[in-house]
C-alpha cells in the first residue's frame, strides 16, 4: 500500500509537466516573435542605411566641388604671382582641369541627389509599413515575458510543493513511488470516476465498476486490467 499523499506529489507532478510544456510553447513563441522583430528592424536598418549611405556620397561630392572651388582660387593667386608665360598657361590649364571637374562633379550630383530622394521616399513608405508591425509585434513580446515570468514563478512554487509533500513520505514508499513511476509512464494513481480506468482507458462493465467502487481502498486497490493504483471522485456505494 502506498501512502495516499503520493497521489498529492502525482498530481502535482503532472501539474509541473503541464506548467512546464505550456513555459516551453511561450518560450518557442517569444523566440518566433523576437525573430520576426528582428527581420523587421533589418528591413528598416537596411533601408535607412543605404539611404544615409548616399546622403554621405551627395556631401563627398558637395565637399569636393568646394575643395576644387578653393584649389582654383589659389591658382589665381598664383596666376599673378607667375614670371614665365610657360608657368601661366600651365596653371590655366590646372583651372581649366577644376573647373572640367567641378562640372562633372554637378553632373553627378544632380544624378545622386535623385537617388537620395528616391530612397528617402522609399524608406519613408516602407517606415510608414513597417513601424505599426513592429510596435504589435514588441507589444507581443512583453506580453509573452509578462506570461513566462508569471509562469516561472508558478513553476517554482509547484516545485517547491512536490517537495514539502515528499518530505513527510517514507523514503522506502518515495523509492517505490518512482519505480512505479518509470513502470506507468507517470501515472502510478488512475481516476476511475468516469467507469474507465485513466491509466489505460479499459472501461469497466457497471457490475464491475459498482464492485470496484464498493470495495476501493485509495492507494491499495489496484486496476484489474493495468495494475495502477485507482481512486474515484464519486462518491462509493
Amino acid at each position: 500500500m502506498l501512502n495516499e499523499k503520493l497521489l498529492e506529489v502525482q498530481n502535482r507532478e503532472i501539474e509541473l509537466l503541464r506548467l512546464k510544456t505550456k513555459l516551453k510553447e511561450l518560450l518557442k513563441e517569444k523566440e518566433t516573435k523576437e525573430k520576426l522583430l528582428k527581420e523587421l528592424e533589418t528591413k528598416l536598418e537596411s533601408a535607412h542605411r543605404k539611404l544615409e549611405e548616399k546622403k554621405k556620397e551627395l556631401k563627398d561630392l558637395k565637399d569636393f566641388i568646394l575643395y576644387k572651388q578653393e584649389r582654383i582660387e589659389e591658382l589665381k593667386a598664383q596666376k599673378e604671382r607667375v614670371k614665365s608665360r610657360s608657368e601661366f598657361k600651365q596653371i590655366l590649364r590646372q583651372i581649366a582641369k577644376n573647373e572640367d571637374d567641378i562640372i562633372k562633379t554637378k553632373q553627378e550630383i544632380t544624378k545622386v541627389e535623385a537617388e537620395v530622394e528616391t530612397l528617402a521616399d522609399a524608406y519613408r513608405k516602407l517606415k510608414e509599413e513597417l513601424a505599426p508591425q513592429v510596435e504589435s509585434v514588441r507589444s507581443e513580446i512583453e506580453d509573452l515575458e509578462a506570461e513566462v515570468e508569471k509562469l516561472e514563478k508558478k513553476i517554482e512554487k509547484v516545485s517547491r510543493d512536490i517537495e514539502d509533500l515528499k518530505e513527510g513520505i517514507p523514503e522506502e514508499e518515495l523509492r517505490r513511488f518512482e519505480e512505479l513511476k518509470e513502470k506507468f509512464n507517470g501515472l502510478v494513481f488512475a481516476d476511475i470516476s468516469s467507469g474507465a480506468c485513466e491509466g489505460c482507458g479499459m472501461t469497466f462493465s457497471p457490475a464491475e465498476f459498482k464492485e470496484l467502487l464498493k470495495n476501493l481502498e485509495p492507494g491499495k486497490t489496484k486496476c484489474p486490467y493495468c495494475g495502477r493504483f485507482i481512486y474515484s471522485k464519486v462518491a462509493t456505494r
